[in-house]
């Protein structure tokens, strides 16, 4: 007798995107076979569903040794269930996207621009040295300039404390969140560094809408 060994390693995208407020679609891609292997037309991005998907996903015989996926916290944790010793990447698009969304295009301070700056220089990091170029660069920003970011001042007629620097402090923030999994696409070579390749997919679909 033989058996047929079904196991097919891949590389996973997973990305959602909504059509209105309570409309959905998942996709998951192999981006090593440049195939959608699976999606779930759903209400919202439901940390159970996507745990199912992904179990479903590796029931059919998918052997998956790698993720990558945008910044949403259910994908993320779906993820870290199913598959917890797997590297995970975060879409660096993305989070280029979510950083820079917090502050506008072209900031009034100076420690505002070098944070720009140094978001938009994720697109140029391709080896171990960028990698260690960009953190330097990064560690070196954030000694300078944490304590701005988190500065406060008091509203006089209520007293009451905010942030002078909000925005930056919000993107600041984002970009910290993600650092555990920006880079695993140069640690692990073979994951994607971003989930561009659904974005055609998606665009597509809306125009069929």
């Amino acid at each position: 007798s033989w058996t047929m060994n079904t196991s097919r390693p891949i590389y996973l995208l997973i990305d959602g995107t909504y059509y209105s407020d309570d409309h959905c679609l998942i996709v998951y891609r192999a981006e090593n076979l440049k195939r959608t292997i699976f999606y779930r037309f759903t209400a919202h991005e439901d940390q159970n569903e996507i745990a199912a998907d992904l179990l479903s996903i590796r029931d059919l015989g998918y052997d998956v040794i790698g993720v990558t996926t945008d910044g949403g916290d259910n994908i993320i944790r779906a993820v870290q269930y199913v598959f917890p010793n797997v590297p995970r990447q975060r879409c660096v698009v993305h989070v280029q996207r979510d950083c820079l969304a917090s502050i506008t295009q072209k900031p009034r301070y100076p420690e505002t621009r070098l944070f720009r700056n140094i978001v938009l220089q994720l697109s140029d990091v391709y080896t171990v040295n960028d990698k260690l170029w960009w953190l330097n660069v990064y560690s070196n920003w954030v000694e300078e300039n944490e304590e701005y970011v988190f500065q406060k001042a008091v509203v006089p007629q209520t007293h009451q404390e905010y942030y002078v620097h909000n925005d930056l402090r919000k993107a600041y923030i984002h970009l910290k969140r993600a650092l555990p999994n920006l880079f695993t696409y140069i640690d692990c070579p073979g994951v994607p560094k971003t989930t561009n390749a659904l974005e055609a997919f998606f665009g597509h679909i809306k125009d069929q809408i």
